[in-house]
């Protein structure tokens, strides 16, 4: 008794990842309906959405971080270099913060785990809350260093 051999199929969205957003991104300026991988297109765009927000909860992770390290630490050495950190997050984000992602932000999921890798490293006493607002955390710090 012969096996017939199994054929496996596989789509082009998993054996030529670039090939297929190259064809899909055809299909849609073409407006090809027929030409579109739905299922899997609808996959993508779910994704990216949640990548962009991902992204910009770990840089405001990264500001609340410094921002609770310069207000609530008594380290005097790298104070300079937090706020410098903080400045640079501010840089990544506006470039990544939409106004669709910004409706979308809740303080409170970065900030209690930014609390959490504050506390691992200082013995502070921090809000249970965030106590700040994103403007606030949007605001740039200032860096000059006063050589006096």
């Amino acid at each position: 008794m012969s096996q017939i051999p199994i054929k496996e199929t596989y789509s082009l969205y998993e054996t030529d990842y670039p090939l297929w957003l190259e064809k899909q991104a055809i299909a849609l300026k073409n407006r090809d309906i027929n030409a579109l991988d739905w299922d899997n297109l609808l996959g993508e765009i779910e994704s990216l959405g949640n990548e962009q927000i991902h992204a910009v909860n770990n840089l405001l992770k990264q500001i609340i971080i410094h921002r609770l390290k310069l207000d609530y630490s008594s380290e005097i050495y790298s104070r300079h270099h937090w706020k410098c950190e903080i400045n640079s997050f501010i840089d990544t984000l506006e470039d990544k913060l939409t106004n669709s992602i910004r409706n979308k932000i809740d303080l409170e999921k970065p900030y209690s785990r930014a609390r959490r890798t504050v506390l691992e490293n200082y013995n502070l006493d921090l809000p249970k809350e965030c106590p700040y607002a994103l403007d606030e955390l949007m605001t740039y710090l200032d860096t000059k260093i006063d050589r006096n």
